[in-house]
C-alpha cells in the first residue's frame, strides 16, 4: 500500500503553481484538491496501473474497489484545471516509479587535452597539462587578442597568466571571442593563474582574487592556480610571518578546490624546505612547481625532488632573458645548427624533451607562431646532458624564493 503524505502533496501542487498556464482559483480550491488527491491515491488500487507498477493486492489496501467520486477528482474535478491534474500525476509518478539516470558520456578536460600537441603531463590530480603552454607576462591590453588567436591556430592549448601580469580581463575577452572561431570551447585549453599572497586576511584575501580571477576570465573554474611566490610580494625575505601568510594562501586554495573554483593547486618559486613545510598542513599536495630553468640554472636537486614526489615540474624563462653568456654559448649555437633550427627552440626542446613543462612568451604573433616549432625539435639523452654540463646556478630572474624564510 502507498503511503502518499499530505506533505508530498502539497509539495507537487506548489511545483505545479510554477508550471505556465496553470492557475489554483484560491488556496482554499488548493487545499481540497491536496486532500481529494491524497484519498484517491491511497483508495485506488488502480493507480498501480496509472504509474506502470504491478497491481495492487485486495490485501494491501483497505478499499479494493474503485472510488467514484475520488476518481472524479482525476478525471473531471471542476477545482482544478486538467493540466493542473496532468502535470501532478506525472510528478507523482516520476517520484514513485523513478527512471533510471540515463548513462551520460562526460568528457573531462583530463581527456580532451591527454592527447595535446607536444605532449602532455597527467598532474597529481588526474587533470592531463599541455607540455607547451603560452605565457602571457608583459601581453597586454590590445596585444592580447592577436597573440591569443596566433597562439590557438599554432596549437597551444594551455595558458599562463597572473594578477602581477594584469591581463587576465583582457584574455577573458580573448577566449570569449576566440574559442568559437577556433571551434573550441572552454573544455578544450587549460588556463593558470597565480598571485603573491596578501599582506593581512590572507584568507579572505585569497578567496576574493579567486572570485575575481572566475569572473574576469569569465570561467567558472580555473584548471591551475598557483601560489606565485612563498611570501607577499612587499614583504622581507625574512619576515616571520612569511609561514603563516603562505599557509593561509594554500588553504584558501584548498577551499576553493573543494567548491569546484579550482581543479588543480600548485606552486611557484618554492624550494625544497617549503614544499616540505606543506606536508604539515596541505590535505591536497601541490600538482606543480613553476621555477626558472634552463642550461645555466638546472636546480637538480629540487628538480629530482619535484619527480620523486609527484609534482609538475614547469619552467619560465627558458631563455635566460635572452642572456648573451647562453644563447651565444658555442655549445648552444652548434647543436642549434646541428638541428637545422634556432638557439631559442633548441632551449625550449631542452626543457621539454625532459617533461618539463614549457610557457613561452611574446606579443608578436610570429614569434608565438616560432616557438610553437619546439614540438619538432627532439634532443637525444647526449644532448640534454651536453646543455646540462653547462650549468651555473645563475639566474637571471628577480624570483630569489631560496632566500624567503
Amino acid at each position: 500500500m502507498f503511503s502518499i503524505t499530505e506533505k508530498m502533496c502539497r509539495r507537487h501542487v506548489s511545483a505545479i503553481r510554477k508550471e505556465p498556464d496553470t492557475l489554483f482559483l484560491n488556496k482554499e480550491n488548493e487545499i481540497s484538491f491536496c486532500e481529494d488527491l491524497k484519498s484517491y491515491v491511497h483508495r485506488d488500487p488502480f493507480i498501480n496501473i496509472f504509474l506502470g507498477r504491478t497491481f495492487l493486492s485486495h490485501e494491501m489496501v483497505e478499499t479494493v474497489g474503485v472510488d467514484k467520486l475520488a476518481g472524479r477528482i482525476v478525471g473531471s474535478a471542476s477545482r482544478a484545471s486538467f493540466i493542473e491534474k496532468t502535470v501532478f500525476m506525472n510528478r507523482l509518478k516520476e517520484e514513485m516509479c523513478p527512471q533510471k539516470p540515463k548513462k551520460v558520456q562526460i568528457t573531462k578536460t583530463m581527456d580532451k587535452l591527454k592527447n595535446a600537441r607536444g605532449g602532455s603531463v597527467a598532474l597529481n590530480t588526474g587533470y592531463h597539462i599541455p607540455l607547451v603552454g603560452f605565457g602571457t607576462y608583459k601581453v597586454e591590453g590590445n596585444q592580447v587578442l592577436p597573440a591569443i588567436d596566433a597562439a590557438l591556430t599554432a596549437g597551444y592549448r594551455m595558458f599562463d597568466t597572473a594578477k602581477y601580469y594584469n591581463n587576465e580581463k583582457e584574455l577573458g575577452d580573448a577566449f570569449k571571442i576566440l574559442l568559437p572561431k577556433h571551434n573550441l570551447t572552454r573544455q578544450d585549453i587549460f588556463i593558470t593563474s597565480k598571485f603573491f599572497p596578501e599582506m593581512d586576511d590572507c584568507l579572505i584575501g585569497s578567496h576574493k582574487l579567486i572570485d575575481e580571477s572566475l569572473e574576469k576570465l569569465d570561467t567558472n573554474y580555473i584548471d591551475m592556480y598557483l601560489v606565485h611566490y612563498p611570501k607577499p610580494k612587499d614583504a622581507l625575505d625574512d619576515d616571520v610571518k612569511n609561514a603563516e601568510r603562505r599557509k593561509l594562501t594554500y588553504l584558501a586554495f584548498e577551499e576553493a578546490k573543494d567548491a569546484g573554483k579550482i581543479r588543480s593547486i600548485g606552486v611557484s618559486n618554492y624550494e625544497v624546505f617549503h614544499l616540505e613545510e606543506l606536508k604539515s598542513y596541505a590535505k591536497y599536495q601541490p600538482c606543480a612547481n613553476q621555477v626558472e630553468f634552463h642550461p645555466h640554472f638546472t636546480r637538480s636537486k629540487l628538480h629530482a625532488y619535484c619527480r620523486d614526489n609527484g609534482i609538475f615540474f614547469q619552467a619560465f624563462s627558458s631563455l635566460a632573458r635572452q642572456a648573451p653568456e647562453l644563447i651565444e654559448d658555442s655549445v648552444v649555437v652548434e647543436m642549434a645548427k646541428g638541428h637545422d633550427t634556432t638557439v631559442p627552440l633548441i632551449l625550449l626542446a631542452w626543457a621539454r624533451c625532459q617533461g618539463v613543462g614549457i610557457v613561452p612568451k611574446s606579443a608578436t604573433p610570429a614569434r608565438v607562431t616560432e616557438n610553437f616549432k619546439v614540438i619538432d625539435v627532439v634532443l637525444t639523452p647526449d644532448e640534454i646532458k651536453l646543455l646540462a654540463d653547462l650549468n651555473r646556478n645563475k639566474d637571471y630572474i628577480r624570483c630569489t624564493g631560496w632566500l624567503v624564510k
